[in-house]
């Protein structure tokens, strides 16, 4: 009986942990962020595998290495940068000898960054500023007509962020600003007004020729000539003998 009992235990027991161990076995799977900003860093985890490929995907500038895991050294992990090109892509990845794939989508270019203040007195600070990580860093030091010197961004911080400052020139109007992106054909315009009166555009009066003193003077018009009116006078009124 205690034999049976002993017997009936062990195959409870069998019964009871083979689902649980067939549930601890993950299918190999690719996981990739689902949206990119565009032209920015993707991020892909492949695995588990015994050996794997890089990632390939056309919305990739190049295919993505993999190395193994730090949380978890079967699978495959690595980074790379997306196209500049909006869409929704496939990437695919050999896990021993099997395809994987996922999807992500690049999203539309967006120029963040700002200018401040819109309006700002004459030799006043103007500021500006924005982030990386819409994928558009600005080619160079801001410029404008309004600016005493070009606007550099010296200044750094968390998640990409940047600014930097300039003075305004003294002469009030409205200008723009243009932020160019670095390695690519968008750009994006602001604007902001020196306070005050612009200065007024007024028309020059047309120029005058100076006489040349060595040209020859003009002959004078000859005066017109007056006849007398009535009848011409005549002699003393004698008579002739």
């Amino acid at each position: 009986m205690r034999k049976a009992l002993t017997t009936a235990i062990a195959l409870s027991a069998t019964v009871a942990f083979t689902p649980l161990a067939t549930a601890q076995q993950e299918e190999p799977a690719l996981v990739m962020d689902g949206t990119v900003a565009n032209g920015r860093t993707v991020s892909a985890l492949a695995g588990p595998c015994k050996t794997y490929s890089d990632v390939t995907s056309p919305g990739l500038v190049a295919p993505i290495t993999l190395s193994p895991s730090s949380s978890d050294p079967a699978k495959g992990h690595g980074f790379g940068q997306v196209t500049t090109k909006e869409g929704t892509y496939t990437a695919s990845v050999q896990c021993d000898g099997k395809t994987l794939t996922a999807q992500f989508t690049v999203l539309p270019l967006v120029i963040h960054w700002y200018l401040l203040p819109a309006e700002v007195e004459p030799g006043g600070t103007i500021t500006a500023g924005g982030d990386m990580g819409t994928g558009c860093r600005a080619s160079g030091p801001l410029e404008s007509p309004g600016f005493a010197e070009p606007l550099r961004f010296t200044r750094g911080g968390n998640f990409g962020r940047f600014s930097g400052d300039t003075k305004a020139i003294t002469t009030p109007g409205t200008y723009e600003v243009v932020y160019q992106c670095e390695n690519r054909p968008e750009r994006s315009v602001k604007t902001f007004r020196i306070l005050g009166t612009p200065p007024t555009t007024t028309t020059p009066p047309p120029a005058t020729t100076t006489p040349n003193p060595q040209a020859p003077k003009p002959k004078p018009k000859p005066k017109p000539v007056v006849k007398p009116k009535g009848a011409p006078e005549t002699g003393g009124g004698g008579t002739a003998p």
